[in-house]
């Protein structure tokens, strides 16, 4: 299991959150041909599960963990805490997408629909998360650093 980002104690099937990924370009790539809100609802509504703590009801989490399991392939565990980081990023590009159609502006719609695919399509097909790379990178940035500890000081 990767320990590069340990921000909670559990762990997720790298294999079924590459399927996950593939399975969002779907009703993504619905919700952009469209022009369609319902779709992007439906993903800000899975992502939110998966990212906010309930991705034991995830829909798209339970179908890619049917489409594994099926497909015989061996777990591979990895950190569950920078995952959820990333559905809540999906969440967000989800709800911006819905909001730009259900707005009538397509090209916000568009606007965040286009690097939510690209993301996607890169965890899924390359084992690329930038989500994850995203947090990593943020706690390189912003963490505090750990106080050191300080030797008493010798009294003559």
């Amino acid at each position: 299991m990767s320990n590069a980002c340990p921000i909670v104690n559990e762990s997720v099937d790298e294999r079924s959150a590459r399927v996950c990924a593939l399975i969002v370009l779907l009703p993504l790539g619905a919700a952009l041909a469209l022009g369609s809100t319902w779709p992007a609802l439906f993903l800000a509504g899975d992502f939110a599960l998966r990212g906010f703590g309930g991705r034991r009801w995830s829909p798209v989490a339970r179908l890619s963990g049917v489409l594994v399991a099926s497909l015989g392939l061996p777990p591979r565990p990895t950190n569950a805490g920078p995952k959820a980081f990333a559905a809540k990023l999906g969440f967000g590009f989800s709800l911006t997408v819905a909001l730009g159609f259900l707005l009538g502006n397509s090209t916000l719609g568009i606007s965040a629909g286009a690097p939510f695919a690209l993301c996607a399509v890169l965890e899924g097909a390359f084992g690329i998360c930038i989500g994850c790379r995203m947090y990593q990178l943020s706690q390189r940035l912003w963490r505090r650093p750990e106080s050191p500890v300080e030797e008493p000081v010798a009294q003559s």
